[in-house]
């Protein structure tokens, strides 16, 4: 082999393998959530974006204090959804929802859908391990349940 084809073979392999990096580089791991902490939310929606590759759900959540606070909620993309029973039409801006998720570590309002209870009582998981909210499945115990966002 000759020098020159095997300098082309190395710049199309570096070529590669700087695609490929770039690709996983593009989509985040869950590492930037606390999966210890499963908090619920009760609030109304002021967003739902049916989006690839995240759907995000804005909540406005009311806090003991009656000040008010949206949150960013990620979930799985169109394809998960809709493979565990979700439609894009299930919420609507205004909706009354009950969301469970774990928060981003550095305590921004931002978190990852484990399950969000719709208005009519259905029950929808964002792809994450489920935690229990009321009326729905999931683990049981004290460093596994859910605690009320105040």
């Amino acid at each position: 082999m000759s020098k020159r084809n095997l300098s082309w073979r190395v710049a199309g392999a570096a070529a590669l393998l700087a695609a490929a990096s770039l690709s996983a580089r593009a989509h985040h791991s869950a590492a930037m959530f606390d999966p210890s902490k499963h908090i619920i939310f009760h609030g109304t929606v002021a967003k739902w974006l049916w989006t690839n590759p995240h759907t995000w759900l804005y909540l406005r959540v009311e806090k003991k204090d009656g000040t008010q606070e949206v949150w960013a909620f990620e979930a799985g993309g169109t394809n998960m959804l809709i493979s565990a029973g979700w439609n894009a039409a299930d919420i609507k801006s205004g909706d009354k929802v009950i969301v469970t998720a774990q928060p981003e570590r550095a305590g921004h309002h931002f978190a990852e859908i484990e399950q969000v209870r719709l208005s009519d009582g259905r029950l929808l998981t964002g792809g994450g391990p489920p935690a229990s909210i009321p009326g729905g499945p999931g683990p049981t115990g004290p460093a596994s349940s859910p605690i009320p966002y105040q």
